[in-house]
């Protein structure tokens, strides 16, 4: 799998709650996951060229990401795991925003994209379970 298949996307800062806007629950869009099957392939395919993948929302990137996989480590048991805990609560589905991902490449360049599938499964099935 190759990167120029996805498609890019701009991750974004909300100023409230993930689950309000505007103090009403955001109205729901869809059914939304990470595609945790491409992800796997896409990072099994390509980690000679990767530092760090991250997954979340890219509408409210800032509270919704969790680190993935990443050179040293390569696959986190959780995303959010305490090795990286940066304040965030993962979240691998929406009913409103676009699951995505967050790469990091060797050369320091940084890239975007959504990775999504019908589906409400938040769980990491990346480590293939």
């Amino acid at each position: 799998m190759r990167f120029q298949d996805l498609v890019p996307i701009q991750l974004n800062v909300i100023e409230s709650s993930t689950v309000y806007q505007d103090g009403q629950p955001r109205p729901k869009q869809h059914n939304w996951q990470i595609d945790w099957e491409r992800l796997r392939q896409l990072i099994l395919d390509n980690s000679e060229r990767l530092d760090e993948v991250k997954a979340g929302i890219a509408e409210d990137w800032v509270r919704t990401h969790g680190t993935i996989w990443d050179r040293t480590r390569g696959f986190y048991r959780h995303p959010n795991d305490s090795y990286d805990y940066d304040d965030t609560v993962f979240w691998g589905y929406s009913s409103w925003g676009t699951p995505a991902i967050s790469v990091i490449f060797a050369d320091e360049s940084e890239a975007s994209y959504q990775l999504y599938k019908e589906g409400m499964d938040y769980n990491y099935h990346y480590l293939g379970k």
